[in-house]
């Protein structure tokens, strides 16, 4: 890498997250606060990091307008003022320090991958050892699938999007455009469908629906997205779920939610719009949580959240309301002994 601050400053300008550009500097790398020296550009929006950032001297920094009178005594000679520094980091190591997925040691199209013929794929995919393609299967173009990962009959999967290595396109599913599949997971697997006999034996009631996975969505490593019953499992627009995640049968999942390791969503359940959850989050079936909720604290959802707000704990309550029962139960013991001398005086 070797960019003048100025040019990254003119290519991200017409986002309009940058306030001003003072100084210029070349860079060589993007890093972190901490390893941060001559020709590295980082990121701050924190002053906790302002030691750090005094006692490195980066070449370029990119900060908020509350840091920056401080920033600048410190004589780096490139700044930018983000309005929405987080924002910013993304967008930039995206563009400049990203893993090139395209560029791999297996070529464009490895041989050893088994692609049917009557499969539509796009001449701009690429396609890694062992890979499996089933009939019928529609693919878009730029899509990157790696080593050893299956697509099953009659999946599509559209433009721009990446799937890891290991990972199971159920047949049937659709994914949309920028999706992101990360390695060891399963999309499309069989919901958990079973019916109990009169003489308690299960027997499995086929899962024939699909899952439908819309634009920019993001699926950790190891997680499950099971196929409805009969209709669509559906995942809308923006969502993030992170490593070791499971989502059953027939739930429908808001757009832009970001949900953390851990979570579980039991069948026919829909989550609103930017939903964020803790870690560990279970969520029991048949429920409907509103748009805007955040759940903390190994939340359990055990009845429909029907208002935007902050919930926490098990069973799920308001976080004001957690926070009281959470400094009664510290103070159990010294209550139970101050109890236990009432009665004592009472007897």
């Amino acid at each position: 890498m070797n960019i003048k601050l100025s040019e990254i400053y003119k290519e991200f300008e017409s986002n309009n997250f940058f306030e001003q550009l003072v100084g210029d500097a070349e860079i060589t790398n993007i890093t972190s606060i901490e390893t941060g020296k001559m020709g590295s550009l980082v990121f701050i929006d924190n002053k906790k990091f302002l030691d750090l950032l005094k006692k490195n001297l980066p070449s370029a920094v990119i900060t908020n307008s509350k840091l920056y009178e401080e920033i600048k005594s410190y004589h780096i000679p490139g700044i930018i003022i983000s309005k929405n520094v987080p924002h910013t980091h993304a967008l930039i190591k995206q563009k400049y320090a990203d893993k090139n997925l395209f560029q791999t040691e297996w070529g464009k199209r490895h041989p050893s991958a088994l692609i049917h013929p009557s499969a539509k794929i796009s001449d701009t995919v690429v396609i890694g050892p062992k890979v499996v393609i089933g009939e019928n299967v529609e693919i878009g173009e730029r899509v990157i699938i790696q080593t050893n990962s299956v697509i099953e009959s009659n999946a599509k999967i559209d433009d721009d999007s990446v799937i890891y290595t290991n990972v199971v396109i159920g047949y049937n599913c659709i994914l949309g455009k920028k999706v992101y599949i990360k390695s060891g997971t399963v999309i499309g697997s069989e919901g958990f469908g079973f019916a109990l006999s009169s003489d308690k034996k299960y027997h499995r009631i086929p899962q024939t629906g699909i899952v439908v996975i819309e634009d920019d969505v993001h699926v950790g490593a190891n997680c499950c997205i099971d196929r409805a019953a009969y209709h669509i499992t559906l995942i809308k627009r923006g969502t993030k779920f992170d490593n070791l995640c499971h989502v059953a049968h027939n739930v429908t999942i808001g757009e832009d939610c970001a949900l953390t390791a851990g979570f579980i969503v039991a069948g026919s359940s829909k989550l609103g719009n930017r939903v964020i959850t803790s870690g560990q989050c279970g969520v029991l079936d048949h429920l409907e949580i509103a748009d805007d909720v955040i759940l903390l604290i190994r939340p359990g959802v055990s009845n429909d959240v029907k208002e935007s707000g902050v919930y926490a704990g098990t069973p799920l309550q308001p976080f004001s309301d957690f926070q009281k029962s959470q400094a009664i139960h510290r103070n159990l013991p010294e209550l139970r002994k101050r109890i236990s001398e009432l009665e004592k005086k009472l007897k």
